[in-house]
């Protein structure tokens, strides 16, 4: 009989995170029993406080795991797969091989990123959907019911969101290609397997549990317990990323908006810039996990891939700035510092246009929090939804409201020649001329290694280059990286995928090859 990939089990979400085992080999319900635990309203908060303890774990694959760790490690694959951030070497070979996009015919192998991404993922979603079967027969409190059922449709639509933008093109001109499956029931060993349906079947159900969401967290917007945890807010800034997708500009407008009205939220600036983005306590941190000492993870962590001056694995391979994208940064602009200058060199930590943006807090004991989403990120999908619905000089307002914080000398010249247009003129280089050049620059360089820039690739249609003139990179793709929907900028379904599920086929279903 065939078994799901993802058949997961709710001991999972209760702390049992280690996910090397083959999951085609494990029995969903039959570790821990799920309808003892899922009967009251703070049993299933405890299971979903373990789903946000996977998000930061590691063991995703069979192998290779310190390469697997979760939501940071999604976000430095997809960045690693663009322009913007690149690797100065292979070093232990971690993350070099999406760099260097050699992981797609990789998919027959449970230790690959396909493989571990669809795991990922999929776990998360089964683990919701557990909790979320349980709505109508949890004891507690409605409003404690409800929270913990809207942070449930929550990361279920979080987690559909990647997989649709992994594993398929981007929303706008691609509705109708096929999706990923979709499982809103809990799934055991015997679940019979489901087809991939089509994109925009993903985006509606992704859009239906972020509306549930909202609408039960509206209830309480001022529910959060700990930054860990998804809320209001959260939620409505998930929306608004999921309507920039689908190029629904009132839609992201408002809901970044209404994310940014968060209590004490605010956008730093100052030394908080230079304080090595790994503390949650930071006024802009909307999302993240908090790493304690018994829950480091030292080797398998997105520390140890960034922060050079460790003797982690940074060190032998360097996360730095695509030197172009470096050269558009003013020197009034306080974040250039976030990393070395071309002249830099001499010591393990000081090379050129190395990163010292993300830095452990602790070395000695491998800390430092993740930080999953700041206000910085709203702020700029709020300008570009404005500019896109031709709100050009509210897009411009907003923009400015960053640019104050981190270029105040300079931004008005920076700013003066742009004509007021929401055309997109620059592509991946080149010169920015517009708004709304200047606002897809701000963001490469504000949300440089935090935002998925082979994401904003496919969306915005623009392919990347890595060969502007002295370009820094140490591996240039031979493929058309200028075709927005090129085939090697999505992942491959695991093989592991069609093993388990009869509805699909791999000489049909499987991504092109």
């Amino acid at each position: 009989m065939k078994k799901l990939l993802y058949a997961s089990i709710i001991s999972l979400a209760l702390g049992m995170t280690s996910c090397k085992k083959d999951f085609l080999e494990t029995v969903p319900t039959d570790r821990v029993d799920a309808t003892t635990m899922l009967t009251t309203v703070d049993g299933a908060q405890v299971a979903m406080n373990g789903i946000y303890r996977m998000l930061y774990t590691s063991g995703w694959s069979t192998g290779n795991y310190d390469q697997n760790f979760g939501i940071m490690s999604t976000k430095l694959f997809t960045n690693v797969m663009g322009e913007d951030l690149l690797q100065d070497a292979q070093g232990n070979g971690w993350f070099y091989f999406d760099y260097r996009y050699d992981v797609r015919s990789r998919y027959t192998a449970s230790t690959w990123r396909s493989y571990a991404t669809w795991n990922f993922y999929y776990t998360l979603i089964s683990n919701a959907n557990y909790i979320l079967s349980a709505e109508s027969t949890l004891t507690g409190e409605k409003a404690a019911i409800d929270n913990v059922m809207a942070q449930a449709y929550a990361i279920r639509a979080y987690s559909y969101f990647n997989l649709i933008q992994i594993f398929q093109q981007t929303y706008v001109g691609h509705q109708t290609s096929p999706g990923v499956p979709i499982y809103t029931e809990p799934t055991t060993a015997t679940t019979e397997g489901k087809p991939r349906g089509t994109v925009e079947d993903v985006y509606k159900l992704i859009n239906e549990d972020l509306d549930k969401a909202i609408g039960l967290f509206s209830v309480d917007k001022n529910s959060q317990k700990h930054k860990s945890n998804i809320d209001y807010y959260i939620a409505n800034a998930f929306k608004a990323n999921v309507a920039l997708v689908q190029n629904k500009w009132a839609d992201a407008e408002k809901y970044s908006t209404e994310a940014l009205t968060k209590p004490s939220l605010a956008m730093i600036s100052g030394d908080d810039l230079h304080s090595g983005f790994n503390n949650l306590g930071l006024k802009d941190v909307m999302w993240g996990a908090e790493i304690i000492a018994d829950q480091s993870t030292i080797y398998a962590s997105w520390f140890s891939h960034m922060d050079a001056s460790a003797d982690r694995y940074a060190r032998s391979s360097r996360k730095c700035i695509y030197n172009w994208l470096y050269a558009q940064i003013p020197s009034t602009d306080a974040r250039k510092q976030w990393w070395n200058g071309p002249q830099d060199g001499g010591t393990s930590d000081t090379k050129p246009y190395n990163q010292v943006k993300f830095r452990y807090a602790d070395k000695a004991s491998d800390l430092g929090d993740y930080i999953f989403m700041r206000a910085e990120e709203m702020q700029l999908v709020k300008a570009e939804a404005l500019a896109q619905n031709n709100k050009l000089t509210e897009a411009r307002t907003a923009l400015e409201a960053l640019l104050k914080l981190r270029n105040p000398s300079g931004y008005q010249t920076l700013l003066a020649n742009a004509t007021m247009s929401k055309d997109l003129k620059m592509g991946s280089i080149g010169t920015p001329t517009t708004l709304m050049d200047h606002i897809i620059l701000q963001r490469r360089i504000e949300l440089w290694g935090e935002a998925e820039r082979i994401f904003d690739v496919l969306r915005l249609k623009t392919g990347f280059d890595r060969n502007a003139a002295n370009s820094n990179h140490t591996f240039k793709p031979t493929f058309n990286t200028l075709d927005p929907a090129n085939k090697e900028f999505i992942l491959t379904i695991p093989q592991k995928e069609f093993d388990g599920n009869e509805s699909l086929d791999a000489t049909k279903d499987q991504n092109p090859m």
